[in-house]
């Protein structure tokens, strides 16, 4: 357990964390949002924790929204085809 105080940005960590729990809750879903609230809510008493749930946070939003996109590009596709094959 790191103490607080020693030499990190605890107000930094703290902006990112809840970024990252914004925009997890908006597009990355239910998990990604828990990890960064989790990263926000350690920040204080254990801030390389808090890092880590931030970081993880950022991953599976990431990862999240690019599933979307392909996905969303893959619907396009099969739609295109459905709709030049005349069904």
């Amino acid at each position: 357990m790191t103490t607080p105080g020693s030499g990190y940005d605890i107000e930094g960590i703290k902006k990112k964390a809840l970024i990252w729990t914004i925009v997890g809750f908006i597009c990355g879903g239910v998990i990604a949002g828990v990890l960064g609230l989790l990263g926000y809510l350690k920040a204080d008493q254990e801030p390389e924790t808090a890092q880590k749930f931030t970081k993880w946070a950022m991953i599976v939003t990431i990862i999240v929204v690019v599933l979307y996109v392909l996905f969303g590009i893959l619907y396009a596709v099969l739609i295109g085809v459905a709709a030049s094959s005349g069904m």
